[in-house]
């Protein structure tokens, strides 16, 4: 079962948490935890500010969904949007994998995650065909947790047009047992949710 709070915010998670992937450096060491009688006593009746803007909002477009997610990235409080799918197997109620577009910051530019069970093979390059778009685009691992195993390419804007075109698309892996796997995904409302993702600040 896969995290479902969407792949760049679990990514952001992962990725940017800490410095290597989430390790302690040697300087780093842990710090005391205050007293009870240390801590400053919070008044119970007071209660927590709520922001005008919405932690998070989710539109449809097709099989499709841009969410968006306010985080907190290295202190900084920002507004994260990825466009989503969930691929789920015929007949089963688990997603059989995920797959989002979306950035960290406007500057930077977009990436395609994909998040599969753990039980996929190693070495190993998931692959994403898309229609007859050529060769297909190849993605590179970059962390396995329980919630599954995440891989990442840059989706540029040539393949962004080839997606947007494009009218069927294929995801292809390996299993743990060497076997190859793929499995069809959908590209219907992609263009549609791309577009409001951009207009989002």
């Amino acid at each position: 079962m896969f995290v479902r709070k969407g792949l760049l915010f679990v990514a952001c998670a992962l990725l940017l948490s800490t410095p290597g992937g989430g390790a302690l450096a040697a300087s780093d060491k842990p710090k005391p935890t205050p007293s009870p009688e240390a801590a400053p006593k919070k008044d119970a009746a007071e209660p927590t500010p709520v922001s005008n803007d919405p932690q998070m909002t989710t539109a449809s477009f097709g099989d499709w969904i841009e969410r968006c997610q306010r985080v907190n990235v290295s202190g900084e409080s920002r507004r994260l949007c990825e466009v989503a799918l969930t691929v789920a197997a015929q007949g089963q109620t688990a997603p059989l994998a995920e797959l989002a577009i979306g950035r960290v910051k406007k500057s930077d530019p977009l990436r395609v995650t994909l998040v599969l069970p753990v039980n996929v093979g190693f070495p190993s390059t998931p692959k994403i065909e898309i229609g007859d778009a050529g060769d297909p685009m190849e993605l590179a691992w970059r962390q396995c947790v329980p919630a599954g195993c995440f891989a990442e390419a840059t989706f540029s804007s040539e393949t962004q047009r080839a997606w947007r075109e494009a009218k069927s698309a294929k995801v292809e892996s390996k299993a743990s047992n060497g076997q190859g796997f793929g499995f069809p995904i959908s590209l219907r409302g992609l263009p549609q949710a791309l577009d409001a993702m951009a207009k989002e600040p």
